[in-house]
């Protein structure tokens, strides 16, 4: 075998034989040359360019790596703050009744005017204004009485245990000046209870959409 290949290089190398030596060094430069280059395209510019790759895969990695530990840092503080609206809301929705309460707490709303001596001409719960997870629940009255009993029933709303606003007073007094004749609107907020069909058809089409 070896002596094959060894007549098979004298081959190829006799035409080169003959020629004179500044001509045969030539081709021996020109046969490493073109040896050179195809190492080079072949060879070297194949595996440059996987470690390129690869570097920048390796760079892209740091920088996940980098921005995973910040958040795995900043966890315990996000989970502090998500606890802390988490009770916030709850003593929110606390405050909001649900619709099965709204007629006690308009009934201690009456009541509350009524033992700070007020006398009521018109108690009249208005439709309600829906707002998403909550609604407005108007009541437009009418009472009457003195001034220090209309400041002892503004107390005694502003102390219930649910959120009650007093707006748009409109204040009169009678010819003889004891009594004042009040109008307004008393605003209280139920929370919105979303039925437990359209709950769920809102989560199926949810699922759809992604």
């Amino acid at each position: 075998m070896f002596e094959s290949v060894k007549a098979s290089m004298y081959e190829s190398l006799r035409p080169v034989l003959p020629l004179p030596m500044w001509q045969k060094l030539l081709f021996l430069l020109a046969t490493f040359a073109l040896i050179g280059a195809t190492y080079f395209y072949m060879g070297w510019m194949p595996l440059q360019q996987e470690m390129t790759r690869q570097q920048s895969q390796l760079k892209m990695q740091k920088i996940i790596l980098a921005k995973n530990q910040r958040l795995a840092h900043d966890l315990p503080r996000k989970q502090r703050e998500y606890a802390r609206l988490e009770k916030q809301l709850k003593v929110a929705l606390n405050m909001l009744p649900k619709k099965s309460q709204i007629p006690d707490l308009l009934e201690n709303v009456s009541w509350a005017g009524k033992d700070s001596g007020l006398e009521f001409k018109t108690f009249k719960p208005g439709r309600d204004v829906n707002k998403q997870i909550y609604a407005e629940v108007p009541v437009t009255f009418k009472i009457a009485g003195s001034f220090r009993q209309l400041l002892t029933f503004l107390k005694r709303v502003g102390e219930m245990p649910r959120i009650v606003d007093v707006k748009n007073m409109t204040l009169k007094q009678d010819k003889s000046g004891d009594k004042l004749s009040v109008s307004g609107q008393a605003v209280t907020y139920r929370f919105v209870e979303v039925a437990a069909g359209k709950a769920h058809k809102g989560r199926r089409q949810t699922g759809r959409r992604k």
